[in-house]
Protein backbone atom coordinates (compact mmCIF):
# COMPACT_ATOMS: atom_id res chain seq x y z
CA UNK A 1 0.00 0.00 0.00
CA UNK A 2 1.29 3.41 -0.86
CA UNK A 3 1.85 6.01 1.77
CA UNK A 4 -0.88 8.61 1.68
CA UNK A 5 -3.55 6.14 0.60
CA UNK A 6 -6.08 7.61 3.11
CA UNK A 7 -4.79 11.16 3.03
CA UNK A 8 -5.76 14.19 1.07
CA UNK A 9 -2.26 15.58 1.34
CA UNK A 10 -3.33 18.77 3.12
CA UNK A 11 -4.27 17.65 6.65
CA UNK A 12 -1.20 17.01 8.86
CA UNK A 13 -3.28 14.64 11.05
CA UNK A 14 -4.44 12.55 8.13
CA UNK A 15 -4.43 8.75 8.22
CA UNK A 16 -1.61 7.26 6.14
CA UNK A 17 -1.99 3.49 6.57
CA UNK A 18 -4.68 0.95 7.15
CA UNK A 19 -3.22 0.30 10.63
CA UNK A 20 -3.57 3.99 11.51
CA UNK A 21 -7.14 3.90 10.27
CA UNK A 22 -8.02 0.87 12.43
CA UNK A 23 -6.34 2.37 15.50
CA UNK A 24 -8.30 5.59 14.92
CA UNK A 25 -11.61 3.67 14.61
CA UNK A 26 -10.99 1.54 17.72
CA UNK A 27 -9.97 4.63 19.74
CA UNK A 28 -13.05 6.54 18.65
CA UNK A 29 -15.34 3.62 19.53
CA UNK A 30 -13.79 3.12 22.97
CA UNK A 31 -14.00 6.86 23.67
CA UNK A 32 -17.68 6.96 22.68
CA UNK A 33 -18.55 4.01 24.92
CA UNK A 34 -16.60 5.50 27.84
CA UNK A 35 -18.42 8.82 27.40
CA UNK A 36 -21.73 6.94 27.57
CA UNK A 37 -20.78 5.55 30.98
CA UNK A 38 -19.37 8.80 32.33
CA UNK A 39 -22.31 10.96 31.15
CA UNK A 40 -25.28 8.54 31.17
CA UNK A 41 -28.08 11.14 31.35
CA UNK A 42 -26.83 12.88 28.21
CA UNK A 43 -26.22 9.69 26.27
CA UNK A 44 -29.59 8.15 27.14
CA UNK A 45 -31.54 11.35 26.50
CA UNK A 46 -33.42 11.17 29.80
CA UNK A 47 -36.00 13.83 30.46
CA UNK A 48 -36.39 15.58 33.77
CA UNK A 49 -39.21 14.25 35.90
CA UNK A 50 -42.21 16.58 36.04
CA UNK A 51 -41.50 17.63 39.65
CA UNK A 52 -37.96 18.78 38.80
CA UNK A 53 -38.99 20.34 35.50
CA UNK A 54 -41.78 22.41 37.06
CA UNK A 55 -39.62 23.45 40.01
CA UNK A 56 -36.86 24.70 37.70
CA UNK A 57 -39.08 26.04 34.89
CA UNK A 58 -42.54 26.83 36.35
CA UNK A 59 -43.66 28.70 33.20
CA UNK A 60 -43.13 25.59 31.02
CA UNK A 61 -46.36 24.69 29.19
CA UNK A 62 -46.37 21.17 30.68
CA UNK A 63 -46.51 22.73 34.16
CA UNK A 64 -49.66 24.78 33.55
CA UNK A 65 -51.91 22.55 35.68
CA UNK A 66 -49.22 20.71 37.61
CA UNK A 67 -49.04 21.31 41.36
CA UNK A 68 -45.49 20.63 42.54
CA UNK A 69 -44.42 19.47 45.98
CA UNK A 70 -46.82 19.08 48.90
CA UNK A 71 -49.73 21.20 49.99
CA UNK A 72 -48.93 23.54 52.87
CA UNK A 73 -50.97 22.97 56.01
CA UNK A 74 -51.53 25.23 58.99
CA UNK A 75 -50.72 24.32 62.61
CA UNK A 76 -53.98 22.33 62.84
CA UNK A 77 -53.08 20.31 59.68
CA UNK A 78 -55.73 22.04 57.55
CA UNK A 79 -55.03 23.18 53.99
CA UNK A 80 -54.05 26.83 53.74
CA UNK A 81 -56.31 29.07 51.70
CA UNK A 82 -54.17 31.77 50.07
CA UNK A 83 -56.77 34.54 50.23
CA UNK A 84 -57.56 33.91 53.91
CA UNK A 85 -53.88 33.70 54.82
CA UNK A 86 -53.04 37.00 53.15
CA UNK A 87 -55.98 38.75 54.81
CA UNK A 88 -55.03 37.52 58.28
CA UNK A 89 -51.25 38.02 58.36
CA UNK A 90 -48.89 40.96 58.43
CA UNK A 91 -45.95 41.32 56.02
CA UNK A 92 -42.59 40.58 57.62
CA UNK A 93 -43.87 38.03 60.14
CA UNK A 94 -43.13 34.42 59.10
CA UNK A 95 -46.06 32.00 59.16
CA UNK A 96 -45.57 28.46 60.49
CA UNK A 97 -46.66 25.71 58.06
CA UNK A 98 -46.42 21.93 57.74
CA UNK A 99 -46.63 19.73 54.69
CA UNK A 100 -43.28 18.37 53.59
CA UNK A 101 -42.98 14.58 53.72
CA UNK A 102 -40.45 14.62 56.58
CA UNK A 103 -43.11 16.06 58.98
CA UNK A 104 -41.03 19.17 59.57
CA UNK A 105 -42.36 22.64 60.11
CA UNK A 106 -41.34 25.49 57.85
CA UNK A 107 -42.10 29.18 57.63
CA UNK A 108 -43.76 31.10 54.81
CA UNK A 109 -42.58 34.64 54.20
CA UNK A 110 -45.25 37.27 53.64
CA UNK A 111 -44.04 40.20 51.56
CA UNK A 112 -45.58 43.64 51.11
CA UNK A 113 -48.58 43.63 48.87
CA UNK A 114 -49.39 41.32 50.67
CA UNK A 115 -48.10 38.30 48.80
CA UNK A 116 -46.39 35.02 49.65
CA UNK A 117 -42.68 34.89 48.79
CA UNK A 118 -41.35 32.28 46.35
CA UNK A 119 -39.29 30.78 49.16
CA UNK A 120 -39.86 29.55 52.68
CA UNK A 121 -37.49 29.03 55.59
CA UNK A 122 -36.50 25.65 56.95
CA UNK A 123 -35.96 26.38 60.67
CA UNK A 124 -33.03 24.01 61.18
CA UNK A 125 -30.21 25.90 62.88
CA UNK A 126 -27.01 25.76 60.85
CA UNK A 127 -24.90 25.53 64.00
CA UNK A 128 -25.97 22.17 65.48
CA UNK A 129 -29.29 21.37 63.82
CA UNK A 130 -31.74 22.46 66.53
CA UNK A 131 -35.14 23.76 65.44
CA UNK A 132 -35.38 27.53 65.72
CA UNK A 133 -38.64 29.31 66.43
CA UNK A 134 -39.93 32.76 65.51
CA UNK A 135 -39.85 35.06 68.53
CA UNK A 136 -42.52 37.71 68.08
CA UNK A 137 -41.20 39.96 70.89
CA UNK A 138 -37.64 40.04 69.50
CA UNK A 139 -38.84 39.98 65.87
CA UNK A 140 -36.40 37.25 64.76
CA UNK A 141 -35.74 33.50 64.89
CA UNK A 142 -33.99 32.28 68.04
CA UNK A 143 -32.24 28.93 68.50
CA UNK A 144 -33.08 27.36 71.87
CA UNK A 145 -29.82 25.36 72.00
CA UNK A 146 -27.01 27.91 71.73
CA UNK A 147 -28.70 31.24 71.14
CA UNK A 148 -28.09 31.80 67.42
CA UNK A 149 -30.41 34.44 66.01
CA UNK A 150 -31.70 34.96 62.46
CA UNK A 151 -33.70 37.78 60.86
CA UNK A 152 -37.07 37.31 59.13
CA UNK A 153 -35.32 36.09 55.95
CA UNK A 154 -33.20 33.57 57.83
CA UNK A 155 -29.90 35.52 57.74
CA UNK A 156 -27.61 35.20 60.77
CA UNK A 157 -27.68 38.26 63.02
CA UNK A 158 -26.02 36.68 66.07
CA UNK A 159 -23.83 33.54 66.29
CA UNK A 160 -22.50 30.97 66.99
CA UNK A 161 -24.14 29.95 63.67
CA UNK A 162 -22.23 31.23 60.64
CA UNK A 163 -24.61 30.32 57.77
CA UNK A 164 -28.15 31.47 57.04
CA UNK A 165 -31.10 29.15 57.55
CA UNK A 166 -31.80 26.84 54.59
CA UNK A 167 -34.57 27.77 52.16
CA UNK A 168 -37.28 25.75 50.44
CA UNK A 169 -39.23 26.59 47.30
CA UNK A 170 -42.80 27.84 47.67
CA UNK A 171 -45.26 27.79 44.76
CA UNK A 172 -48.62 29.56 44.96
CA UNK A 173 -50.97 28.14 42.36
CA UNK A 174 -54.71 27.46 42.05
CA UNK A 175 -55.33 29.08 45.48
CA UNK A 176 -52.95 26.60 47.09
CA UNK A 177 -49.58 27.02 48.75
CA UNK A 178 -47.21 24.24 47.70
CA UNK A 179 -43.92 23.39 49.44
CA UNK A 180 -41.06 21.91 47.43
CA UNK A 181 -38.15 20.48 49.41
CA UNK A 182 -35.36 22.06 47.37
CA UNK A 183 -33.59 25.40 47.25
CA UNK A 184 -35.27 28.11 45.20
CA UNK A 185 -33.67 28.83 41.83
CA UNK A 186 -32.53 32.24 43.10
CA UNK A 187 -31.60 32.92 46.73
CA UNK A 188 -33.37 36.23 47.53
CA UNK A 189 -31.08 37.13 50.41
Amino acid sequence: MKEGYFTNGKNPLSIKTRRDFLIYMVGTTVTSIAAGYVFPSISQGRELDLETLCSLYPKNSRCENYLPGSQALDENSKAIDVKTLLESTKPGIPVLVKGLPNDSVDYLIIKDGPQIAEYGINPTCTHLGCTVAWNLQENHFVCPCHGSQYDSQGRVIHGPAKRSLPLITVVVKQNQVRLVDQKPAIDPR
